[in-house]
């Protein structure tokens, strides 16, 4: 069983658990974990007994003679016909023979061994099967054939038999001699993996006196030798599965691992990439195939992403005096953590200062967001005593007053926060915020500020009362 592993990697704050949505799932069958399970590859064709490690993947586990029978041989180790007997492959044109019980040799054994594809998965269920076939040239059946699923590869010593100390796994049922020599008997059940079983090993695993045989009385070998073929072990669950389809949080990435305890034969995504490990940004459709074990496998993933609000508190605001200010977040979410601790969906306050909220998806993605409520009070202000300037100045009128929330119109229909003014009149100006509004007048005079120098060209010191004294005369001195 490959160990898919999923990482999330999280570029947004969150406050809750992000969750996977189950929208979709996609079945894979049953992946067969045996490679070369028709025993049809090989690395050279069989010449002589004992030559099972010919057979691609396959070997034995001790000093037994497993044969391996391939069409590519024209004589005594060929398909159908060969040394045992005849009898055709039951898929392609190639099998193993073992002999499983010879009590003229003691407790002589041939056994068949591979490593599988996968490392099995602890409480996971698989189903173990093969075929055989009782050779023409024995002269015994036995019911005692079976297999076992280890962690570690099983050593024979010597040509003896395996003894497990415990059952068998997978056993044809006692007492029912394997006798058919035309076709082919399943041998077959069910295994609930302890994990970490990487080896399957085929034989018998019993001793003699407790093997259940039926003698072949026209037969004069005193053995049984058994044809085998089409060997699965298949897990009842997908083997490879990317998972549910699944929506992520803005920002966030999926990475999926494929690099578990399992040998692909190959392995390629949608977009040509043939990595085990693959990180998801994007929202999409992805798939990946391959062949695996004995067989090909397929899946695919629809990854989307959830929407991100962005700012979904009002913008920064003001509370006047005796105001309750009700904080309302856009709508859309499931849960909601304020700066005070309320989980309500809004807020109401009547003091300033600055308010946050963790606000939470359906998918548990969570989003922050922050306001700054500032007091404010009914503006207040003055532009000052009447006054005169002089022709050609200007003076600037300014009320102290900042813009931040306030509304500033003009006499002259400006709304700047301050107003030069270079001509005589009547200026006024109105203030207004959320909590009320203020307005002031005041008087502009002007006068020529120019200085002037007379003296006059004669005077008459008569004493008439008529130019009797010499004088300047000035102004705006």
């Amino acid at each position: 069983m490959i160990p898919v592993s999923y990482t999330i990697r999280k570029s947004s704050l969150l406050l809750f658990l992000a969750q996977l949505c189950m929208i979709m799932h996609h079945p894979v069958q049953g992946q067969n974990l045996i490679r070369n399970c028709e025993m049809e590859q090989m690395s050279g064709c069989p010449t002589a007994h004992g030559q099972i490690n010919r057979c691609k993947y396959w070997s034995s586990p001790g000093a037994g003679t497993t044969d391996y029978l391939h069409a590519c041989n024209q004589d005594n180790f060929s398909v159908p016909s060969n040394q045992f007997g005849y009898q055709k492959a039951l898929s392609g044109s190639a099998y193993a023979n073992i002999i499983s019980y010879y009590p003229p040799n003691g407790q002589y054994r041939e056994y068949l061994q591979t490593t599988l594809a996968c490392t099995l998965e602890e409480g996971k269920t698989y189903e173990v099967s093969f075929f055989v076939s009782c050779a023409d040239d024995s002269h015994y059946g036995i019911d005692a054939l079976g297999a076992h699923l280890t962690a570690d590869k099983l050593v024979q010593q010597g040509d003896d038999v395996i003894e497990l100390g415990e059952e068998v796994h997978i056993m044809h049922p006692a007492g029912f001699p394997i006798i058919d020599k035309e076709g082919w008997v399943r041998v077959h059940g069910t295994y609930l993996a302890r994990g970490g079983e990487k080896y399957i090993t085929i034989g018998n695993f019993l001793r003699n006196d407790q093997v259940t045989v039926h003698n072949f009385t026209s037969w004069n070998k005193q053995l049984a030798t058994y044809y085998i073929d089409d060997i699965s072990v298949e897990c009842l669950e997908p083997v490879v599965s990317l998972g549910t389809d699944t929506v992520l949080c803005p920002g966030d990435s999926l990475v999926i691992d494929l690099s578990g305890d399992c040998t692909f034969n190959s392995l390629e995504w949608e977009n040509g990439s043939t990595d085990l490990i693959r990180t998801i940004t994007q929202a999409g459709t992805y798939s990946v195939a391959g062949t695996l074990g004995c067989g090909d496998f397929y899946d695919n993933i629809t990854v989307s992403y959830t929407y991100d609000p962005g700012q979904f508190l009002p913008p920064d605001t003001v509370i006047c005096p005796g105001q309750v200010l009700d904080i309302i977040p856009l709508e859309g979410f499931e849960h909601y953590l304020w700066s005070d601790g309320s989980e309500a969906p809004t807020l109401a306050t009547a003091t300033e200062g600055i308010y946050w909220l963790m606000a939470g998806d359906e998918y548990g993605c969570s989003f922050f967001d922050s306001i700054n409520v500032n007091s404010l009070t009914a503006p207040q202000f003055s532009l000052g005593q009447d006054t005169i300037i002089c022709l050609g100045s200007a003076i600037t009128l300014d009320p102290g007053i900042d813009s931040l929330f306030h509304h500033f119109l003009w006499s002259g229909q400006g709304t700047g926060t301050t107003l030069a003014v270079t001509d005589s009149g009547e200026y006024w100006l109105r203030v207004t915020n959320p909590c009320g509004e203020m307005a002031d007048t005041i008087m502009i005079a002007t006068r020529n500020c120019n200085p002037a120098i007379a003296a006059p060209n004669a005077f008459t010191p008569n004493a008439d009362g008529k130019n009797d004294i010499f004088a300047l005369k000035a102004e705006n001195i």
